[in-house]
């Protein structure tokens, strides 16, 4: 083995733990060798060994050597050629998160995982690079099932990775917990992203937009919106269209939210400007003018934004919208089957005749974080009249607390 750095003898220390605790902890017959007072038997005191796996430093580089043997972890040299090529990587991601002219080319990010699967494989360090590298992707990619199982050891070795790697895979694990609903765990990871941005002076603005997002989700307005005044400082004189179109359009959810619906159509027509040719980001901005006109009487306005939302992006979900504006505004039912499932529940809310507080709570409840943000919006202030005009008082503020709806 090469000679260890002070910043690899951490490193090793935080691994050491790490793989002794997956061995003791498992079912194998041999585990209770792998308890701390029996693991370090003939190589270093029980004292040192904790040190060790806390990450502190031991001079005596034979004895990280004889710790890592018994987990058979290694340290083998990377060419430094393989080295700058691979964080390269990585500092592209930084810079396509943040730039609208950057595009991500999924397989080949794919492809350089697998490569480094194999040039790492006896450098536990970079091995674990890889990992977060990886975890990031499948991220991008959506694909939550793949995340979860690289998410433990993800989570249990932060402290591993370098600034820049370590900053972009907190804020993935923010954006991991964002997409399964668990928004105060989301929200931990994103500040403390921020944290490390700060402490490194390392660049990722796009984290503020995520923050923002988050707190809205979370119900905290005002922390949303100081966090989208910061991004906006930031991309408002740039050429990032994409982003500043979120931007706006989360200004518009905000007060949309708040009940302020002329100034959320302000948001919404700004985010429009920024669209493009994005057909999705144009259909979505007409989608919450729509709602906005709905939710403030103006009907005629709500069916001519949902047309124009169909012209532009026809999809299913506008028209479970169009169906339920018909039924609100005319009472006219309408025969409508859906491909998605969800969406037949939701037009049966509305159609039914059976008590509605039954119907959501055994129907819909469960559902209901599933839904994109425009339905969920629609859907949960229409519940919340709904049992007002039923006279549950009690069960509207309750479902008003549970929904954070303004």
């Amino acid at each position: 083995m090469k000679r260890f750095s002070d910043e690899e003898k951490k490193q090793i220390g935080l691994l050491i733990h790490y793989y002794r605790n997956q061995y003791f902890h498992s079912n194998n017959k041999s585990a209770e060798a792998y308890k701390q007072i029996e693991f370090c038997k003939n190589i270093c005191s029980q004292t040192q060994l904790s040190r060790i796996e806390n990450g502190d430093l031991i001079k005596d580089q034979e004895i990280y050597e004889m710790l890592m043997v018994k987990l058979n972890l290694s340290l083998d040299k990377i060419s430094t050629k393989e080295l700058m090529f691979y964080e390269a990587y990585v500092d592209n991601l930084l810079l396509y998160q943040n730039d609208d002219s950057l595009i991500i080319n999924y397989k080949e990010y794919i492809g350089v995982i697998n490569k480094y699967q194999n040039i790492f494989k006896k450098n536990i360090i970079y091995t674990h690079y890889n990992y977060a590298l990886e975890f990031i992707i499948t991220i991008l990619n959506e694909d939550l099932e793949e995340a979860s199982y690289l998410l433990e050891n993800i989570e249990d070795n932060l402290d591993v990775l370098y600034p820049k790697l370590l900053i972009l895979t907190i804020q993935y694990l923010g954006s991991y917990y964002q997409m399964i609903n668990n928004n105060s765990k989301a929200n931990k990871f994103y500040l403390l992203a921020l944290e490390h941005m700060h402490k490194n002076n390392i660049k990722n603005p796009i984290i503020y937009l995520e923050i923002a997002y988050n707190y809205m989700s979370l119900g905290k307005y005002f922390n949303s919106l100081e966090n989208l005044y910061i991004a906006l400082n930031i991309f408002e004189n740039s050429n990032n269209y994409a982003i500043l179109e979120k931007i706006y359009r989360f200004y518009g959810i905000v007060y949309l939210k708040n009940r302020y619906y002329e100034d959320a159509i302000k948001y919404f027509n700004k985010a429009i400007s920024f669209c493009m040719d994005k057909q999705s980001s144009l259909s979505i901005n007409y989608v919450f003018i729509s709602i906005c006109n709905y939710f403030s009487g103006n009907y005629k306005n709500t069916i001519d934004y949902i047309d124009k939302a169909e012209k532009v992006q026809s999809t299913e979900k506008n028209k479970l919208l169009k169906t339920i504006y018909n039924y609100k505004i005319s009472n006219k039912k309408e025969k409508v089957v859906f491909e998605n499932k969800i969406y037949n529940k939701i037009v049966k809310l509305y159609y039914s005749d059976d008590d509605l507080e039954e119907y959501f709570e055994e129907y819909l409840k469960n559902m209901i974080n599933k839904l994109s943000d425009d339905l969920k919006i629609v859907i949960l202030r229409d519940v919340y009249y709904q049992y007002k005009e039923e006279n549950k008082y009690k069960k509207a503020l309750d479902h008003l607390e549970e929904y954070m709806i303004n």
